[in-house]
């Protein structure tokens, strides 16, 4: 049901946009410029935001590019001394994607490489060059990807001396199919940030199915929050050029397909020399990263992190699971010894789940060895399940849930570093996600159907003593009901798993039965039952109701349920719950045995 609603809403959305004027933009924007949600604008080849102009886009807005590869990619790049204003919100996300992409989510993973993605590049200052020539004083350089005439090659030139420069606002947007390929081994990213500064906003932004990297910082000093790259056929987060930054909030999923996934992070420092100031200094806290899940090469392809390059390096509280094994830290990582503490690591190959495994890189034989940083345990990285609510790598499939399963997960346990003096917040649980699940609604892997549909975060909304019910006594619409039978014995209650679907809160009428089945002739009914509710893999009820109200009882003949017998020891409750997984469970109060129903009926 829920799944449904989902592309409902999503196919809405599109037969929205379907209806927008269609706003072909090409060559380049030199003035202040807004484009509005009642448009869809479509990008013809590279679209230069240039002169100082800035670009706003409002809430809602979607930007389309043309299929395109080459030196005729679409793509929007915001110059050097211009700005973006993209400031969407949960309700309405700014999105950028291919012509092709109806919006429902039905466009796949891998779909990649249909249009070029989003460029901001700025004058804060980087350290080298990424073709390893000598760079000028202050050092600059073009953003890889493109291919420009000699008069467009300051648009795509970056780098210089303001490190608090400000190129805008990126919130609340997704990026979608994007990388085109330029040449053999040589496409754009998802996001590419060359030279931005401080000054620059950018959180809740998504990548998805890019052909490259997700995100690429080359040089700057941006800091970054809520960021997700799913799907994505090279790094998901790759930092380059003397890039010195904060990032908090990551979520990456990686996928084996014909482009799969490399590392979560590539951690470069500068290309030439290796020396080169300033020195890159990035911190990385809350990172979730979910790999390919399958066994790979063991050639490194999917190592989660690959320091190299004089980078120093800052990794704290996140969790990497459904990678094989191995740290590849290699040796020309310089004098800094990387900083990785109160981390989770967890390979999906049981036989690799020790300090030797993952401590031992898959890449060059010359890489460090990395098994100190999990035998030491003062650095408080732990080999062990995270204990999520679900990994999944299929549209569709709502299973998608990477918080974690229960407070005993050690994603809540687990003691989580210190990371104020990278001026970010300090966590009480590692990795991306606790209770809210902040990639839910505005991104793709939401409108594909990706995400579970669970809410463990306040599932009950109070409903008042003289709430009536809307069903109608003998319409069609009628109520569904669950109902299961047992023997409530010492060691076995009975347990009754079910979805609330749709996408707002339903009303449901939840029926532990014992005393009143002595009137259906049932043999050694329950003398007394405890109806117990819980979120799915919670170890603790949100609730327990020993009570028959005046509510159920009304609630109970409008759908039709038989009476309950007044004064009995039945156990009843109505709830609001939204969307999501539950269980109930019936037992007996004060060691009552005997035979039970639960009795379930979803009311509006």
């Amino acid at each position: 049901m829920k799944l449904r609603t989902l592309i409902a809403a999503a196919l809405a959305t599109a037969a929205a946009s379907l209806q927008a004027a269609i706003v072909n933009v090409s060559g380049s924007i030199t003035a202040d410029t807004t484009w509005t949600a009642d448009n869809e604008y479509v990008l013809a080849g590279y679209v230069f935001v240039t002169e100082g102009a800035t670009l706003t886009i409002n809430p809602g807005t979607v930007i389309k590019g043309e299929v395109s590869t080459g030196a005729g990619a679409a793509a929007l790049v915001i110059t050097t001394g211009s700005k973006i204003m993209a400031e969407g919100t949960a309700d309405e996300p700014i999105i950028f994607t291919s012509v092709l992409d109806p919006l429902d989510g039905s466009l796949g993973s891998d779909r990649k490489s249909l249009w070029g993605g989003l460029v901001v590049l700025g004058n804060a200052s980087i350290n080298s060059r990424s073709d390893g020539e000598a760079p000028a004083t202050p050092a600059v350089d073009q953003v890889e990807g493109f291919s420009v005439s000699s008069e467009q090659i300051p648009l795509i030139t970056f780098g210089g001396t303001n490190d608090a420069d400000d190129s805008g606002v990126i919130r609340y947007v997704s990026i979608r199919h994007g990388g085109a390929v330029i040449g053999t081994g040589n496409e754009i990213n998802g996001l590419t940030m060359g030279g931005v500064g401080s000054g620059t906003e950018v959180s809740y932004v998504e990548v998805f199915a890019n052909q490259d990297d997700g995100f690429e910082f080359f040089g700057g000093t941006v800091d970054a929050d809520h960021l997700v790259a799913a799907f994505c056929g090279d790094d998901s987060f790759d930092f380059d050029q003397g890039y010195r930054g904060s990032l908090q909030y990551l979520f990456t999923i990686q996928i084996q397909d014909q482009e799969p996934g490399d590392k979560a992070i590539e951690w470069d420092g500068a290309t030439s020399p290796l020396l080169a100031t300033p020195v890159s200094n990035v911190t990385v806290s809350n990172l979730t990263a979910i790999g390919l899940g399958t066994s790979g090469t063991g050639d490194g392809s999917n190592a989660p992190i690959n320091p190299r390059d004089n980078a120093t390096v800052n990794l704290h509280n996140s969790v990497f699971v459904n990678y094989e094994r191995g740290i590849e830290i290699e040796s020309d990582i310089g004098d800094v010894a990387p900083s990785i503490s109160s981390n989770i690591w967890w390979s999906h190959v049981a036989a690799n789940n020790t300090a030797a495994n993952w401590g031992t890189s898959q890449g060059s034989s010359s890489d460090q060895d990395a098994t100190s940083y999990f035998t030491n345990a003062a650095l408080n990285n732990s080999i062990v399940d995270p204990m999520m609510i679900g990994i999944s790598y299929t549209a569709g499939s709502t299973e998608l849930d990477p918080r974690p399963s229960s407070t005993e997960s050690p994603i809540w346990t687990l003691t989580t570093a210190d990371v104020s003096g990278a001026g970010l917040t300090n966590p009480d649980y590692v990795g991306a996600f606790g209770n809210d699940l902040w990639i839910r609604g505005w991104t793709n892997l939401a409108i594909a159907g990706y995400l579970t549909l669970t809410d463990i975060t306040d599932p009950i909304i109070s409903i008042p003593d003289d709430f009536e019910s809307p069903v109608i006594p003998n319409s069609a619409s009628k109520p569904v009901n669950l109902s299961s039978r047992s023997d409530v014995t010492a060691s076995s209650p009975i347990t009754v798993g079910f979805v609330v679907g749709g996408t707002q809160a339903q009303t449901v009428l939840i029926r532990g039965v014992g005393p009143s089945l002595v009137n259906f002739g049932v043999p050694n009914p329950l003398s007394n039952v405890r109806l117990q509710v819980f979120n799915a893999g919670e170890d603790e009820p949100f609730l327990t109701s020993e009570v028959v109200t005046t509510q159920s009882v009304t609630v109970g003949t409008q759908v039709g349920a038989f009476a309950l017998d007044a004064g009995s020891e039945d156990a009843t409750v109505v709830l609001s719950l939204t969307p999501g997984v539950y269980t109930a469970v019936v037992s007996g109060v004060d060691g009552a045995l005997g035979n039970a129903i639960v009795e379930i009926y979803e009311v509006d």
